[in-house]
């Protein structure tokens, strides 16, 4: 199984954004194996993802580029 690794957003948290990226999220899923640990959280005003597919996963995000990042503090994520 592939290290899960963690990606930060280019833009800032923000409702509209959110509603669209859990509905993403959700589509990801229903396509992809049950196993896989991809989450979305919101840390610092930012989104990020931890995921061991991220060719996978970013095809659902059109309208958002993910970079990889360094975990957050786990007292600022907060998963969606």
């Amino acid at each position: 199984m592939e290290q899960v690794k963690w990606y930060k957003s280019n833009k800032k948290a923000h409702d509209v954004i959110t509603g669209e990226l859990v509905n993403a999220v959700i589509a990801y899923y229903k396509k992809e194996m049950p196993t896989d640990q991809t989450k979305l959280y919101q840390a610092e005003g930012y989104y990020y993802i931890k995921t061991t597919n991220p060719n996978g996963v970013f095809a659902y995000f059109p309208n958002i580029e993910f970079k990889e990042s360094d975990k957050p503090a786990r007292k600022q994520l907060s998963p969606l």
